[in-house]
């Protein structure tokens, strides 16, 4: 699963991005309505970057771990959360040797794990994180609607206004079918100021995954787990499921 520069030498870049994409809010009562009332105290979040949810599940009496790969994203979130828990770590191979009543993998986190092997691997070391009524809770880019409307000759734009600073976004997509539902994703990114040239800051190359709903019920059985529920959910820029599950 290799580290793209958004999350290691762009980790800055992200923050000031994401907090503009993203309604961290509307993300958090998301995930809080995901859980039954009154039997959740623990929070496990998988992929918690640079702390936006983090501050929220504190804020709200929950116990909190958060757990990225990324040694920046957690200096970031270690800034914004200094009162919690934050360790570094590979969810493939995660292994912290204590249960939570929820274990959450936020932001689409799947999408970098490419094979059906490390899929079943992760789950299956996320489910031995469950406590007995724990539960697990993730989302994934909708491959049926994201795959088929791909057009590798489009730039998408996306902007973002933080501290006063307009960014741009051009990202373009080209299907990678090798071991999945894929595509590789290049990104550019510059400042943008009234009547000025676009000002380059960084490009950055990806390739990631979405899944079709039916993919994701398979690999869960076969790491053991069993779904509760699931949802569609609409994002910024994809269509998104969002899965509950436990240990069967």
């Amino acid at each position: 699963m290799p580290m793209t520069k958004l999350y290691s030498d762009l980790a800055h870049l992200y923050d000031a991005l994401y907090q503009t994409f993203i309604d961290y809010d509307a993300e958090f009562q998301l995930y809080h309505s995901c859980f039954e009332p009154g039997k959740v105290k623990s929070v496990l979040e998988i992929g918690c970057g640079s702390g936006h949810l983090a501050n929220r599940f504190l804020n709200a009496g929950y116990e909190y771990v958060g757990i990225d790969i990324s040694p920046q994203m957690l200096g970031l979130a270690r800034q914004r959360c200094p009162t919690a828990r934050f360790e570094q770590a590979d969810m493939r191979t995660l292994q912290l040797g204590q249960t939570f009543d929820a274990v959450l993998v936020t932001a689409r986190s799947l999408s970098y794990i490419l094979s059906n092997t490390d899929i079943i691997n992760t789950f299956r070391q996320l489910g031995q994180h469950l406590s007995p009524a724990g539960t697990l809770h993730f989302d994934f880019i909708d491959a049926a609607s994201f795959l088929p409307g791909m057009n590798p000759e489009a730039v998408v734009e996306h902007r973002a206004i933080h501290a006063g600073q307009t960014y741009l976004r051009q990202s373009s997509y080209q299907a990678n079918l090798t071991t999945g539902f894929g595509w590789d994703w290049h990104s550019a990114f510059f400042v943008e100021r009234a009547n000025q040239p676009l000002e380059p800051i960084a490009d950055d190359d990806a390739t990631l995954r979405a899944f079709l709903p039916a993919e994701i019920r398979l690999l869960l059985q076969l790491a053991g787990l069993t779904v509760q529920a699931e949802k569609q959910q609409p994002t910024y820029a994809f269509d998104t499921w969002v899965f509950s599950a436990k240990n069967a």
